[in-house]
């Protein structure tokens, strides 16, 4: 069966999910809707990418992805189709493309025409998105929908953290349902940065400091704080069958910065 996945801002309080996906429904019957999530915060691009960077790999080939954050259309804010691996990704031209790709680039990338059937513009995912997505899923190609687009660029920075020889200094991207504090430091570059040496992890005002990384979280007690490297290889700072978040009273963008011993 083929698949259809959401990640979104519109949460689970209203009915804007359950519209989106009964118009997706009327169009195609025989399809799997995903919710990566709908509870990204409002507006917040950088969080939607780190979400989404960290799981549409997983899906199969033919995958079509709905991105749903920021998207009314503008002169600044167009809408965009992308083609890679064999997945199709439609979303709004806002920056957040860049926070994806920001190492490989897409094999198609297509500005979107399909025309409206009304002059509201507001709910881009239910006009547009949802066509392109049942577009794509009845086989049709990314050049019959869209004007390709051959000079795309990136519009904000990268979500990438800032490294000298003697330190990494990185930004929590996301806070799970636990109170993980998932940052965008990740394994391989801890590594080629520490070289061996002792480090310290600090935080909040950086009167916070954690010394090791742990393999698994009962490696230390239960509530005691901890740092791990988690599924998706970034560094996350948590607690053992605690709430990181508002225990250590961590926040999204806060900084995280690890010193390595000279």
């Amino acid at each position: 069966m083929s698949i259809i996945t959401l990640t979104t801002d519109l949460g689970s309080k209203d009915h804007y999910v359950a519209i989106i996906k009964g118009e997706i429904y009327k169009q195609i019957k025989d399809i799997n809707i995903v919710d990566i999530t709908n509870d990204i915060s409002k507006f917040d691009i950088q969080e939607a990418a780190f979400v989404f960077k960290n799981c549409y790999k997983n899906f199969p080939d033919g995958t079509v992805h709905i991105i749903g954050v920021n998207e009314e259309l503008s002169n600044e804010n167009q809408h965009l189709a992308i083609q890679i691996n064999n997945q199709f990704i439609i979303g709004p031209d806002n920056g957040i493309f860049s926070l994806i790709f920001d190492e490989v680039f897409p094999e198609k990338i297509v500005e979107l025409n399909i025309p409206l059937e009304s002059d509201i513009l507001t709910f881009a995912i239910k006009d547009v998105f949802i066509k392109a997505a049942c577009h794509f899923i009845r086989g049709g190609t990314i050049e019959m929908i869209g004007r390709p687009l051959k000079d795309f660029q990136n519009k904000v920075t990268s979500l990438k953290a800032v490294i000298s020889p003697n330190s990494i200094k990185g930004s929590v991207m996301h806070i799970d349902s636990y109170g993980n504090a998932t940052t965008n430091i990740n394994k391989e570059l801890f590594n080629k940065i520490r070289k061996g040496r002792d480090f310290e992890i600090l935080y909040g005002k950086e009167t916070e400091k954690i010394t090791k990384i742990v393999s698994k979280y009962k490696d230390v007690t239960e509530g005691e704080r901890l740092a791990i490297f988690s599924t998706n290889g970034n560094l996350e700072i948590s607690m053992n069958q605690g709430n990181a978040n508002k225990l250590l009273g961590l926040k999204i963008y806060d900084i995280i910065r690890i010193e390595f011993k000279q």
